[in-house]
């Protein structure tokens, strides 16, 4: 039942009790009628107050273990298992993977604000999708299945933005089956990951974007001795945040120099002793491809990006 119904039902019987009250009262019994009038309204204050508490509380309760449902299918969903407390989809599956901006991601948010994003999150995908959809979020983002589809709205990343942020990070891969949902999972994450290891800016980002990085990043038997490559940088940050700005922005020395607030001089003398350190030789393409590997392979060994 409605709030607004239910509570209207105590004051039409609080009303009701009054006139029965004022059609009992006799010549003389004013002052009487009067005090039971005021504990009747006391005690309609009280009711209704103590009705509406319990009636939030436990939508509140409804919301939180609805919540959780839906996570926990999302959950099994995503890791390859079985749906225990729902139907499991025989159809299509579009998975997506969201990255929130950097102030919620780096703790810049309180956890208040965090469970609001997420409300505010939940109710656009819900509103993008026109139904209710499963989702596995925290305070960075994370992944999102919605049966029957194979496409996100096209006002989806326009919803989300208002939502979360313009620097939100989005990619979305179809399983065909159920048992494709882990596989396009991985690959949502790993999407966005090398795209913002790449310098690509938010959005909603399409493995065509980053294909040649996406297969740099690829661990293999020679990924070890790729990393190792940047050794020589392990106590120089300011040259491995140099190299990466002058990749991401395909050897524009000046807009690396811009990015970094620095003299374009001084970026080529940090270039130059990243040579003189790794070895590599950044007007070579070969290198250049091996740079570009060694950072996006530390990166996902690492788990972090500068």
């Amino acid at each position: 039942m409605p709030l607004h119904l239910l509570l209207r039902t105590y004051t039409l019987g609080a009303r009701e009790l009054w006139r029965a009250l004022r059609d009992m009262a006799g010549p003389g019994e004013q002052q009487a009628l009067a005090e039971l009038t005021e504990a009747l309204f006391t005690a309609t204050d009280r009711v209704v107050g103590a009705v509406a508490e319990s009636y939030l509380d436990e939508r509140v309760a409804l919301a939180a273990e609805r919540h959780e449902e839906r996570r926990s299918r999302a959950r099994a969903l995503l890791d390859g298992r079985p749906v225990v407390d729902g139907v499991t989809p025989d159809g299509p599956v579009l998975v997506l993977f969201v990255r929130f901006g950097t102030s919620a991601a780096t703790g810049g948010l309180s956890p208040v604000a965090v469970r609001r994003l997420l409300r505010r999150v939940q109710a656009a995908l819900d509103r993008a999708f026109g139904t209710e959809v499963l989702a596995v979020l925290d305070g960075d983002g994370g992944h999102v299945v919605v049966p029957g589809v194979t496409e996100p709205p096209a006002r989806l990343p326009e919803l989300l933005c208002e939502t979360a942020g313009p620097e939100l990070r989005l990619a979305a891969a179809a399983a065909m089956t159920v048992g494709d949902i882990p596989r396009a999972a991985l690959l949502t994450s790993e999407v966005v990951r090398v795209a913002a290891a790449c310098g690509v800016r938010p959005g909603v980002h399409r493995l065509e974007d980053v294909l040649l990085e996406y297969h740099l990043s690829r661990p293999s038997e020679g990924s070890a001795r790729i990393i190792a490559m940047l050794d020589p940088l392990a106590d120089r940050p300011e040259l491995v945040g140099t190299l990466r700005t002058h990749l991401e922005h395909r050897q524009d020395r000046r807009a690396t120099a811009r990015l970094l607030n620095l003299h374009p001089n001084s970026v080529d003398n940090r270039l130059a002793r990243i040579q003189d350190l790794t070895g590599l030789d950044l007007a070579d393409p070969r290198d250049v491809a091996l740079a570009l590997a060694a950072l996006l392979l530390r990166d996902a060994d690492t788990g972090v990006t500068e």
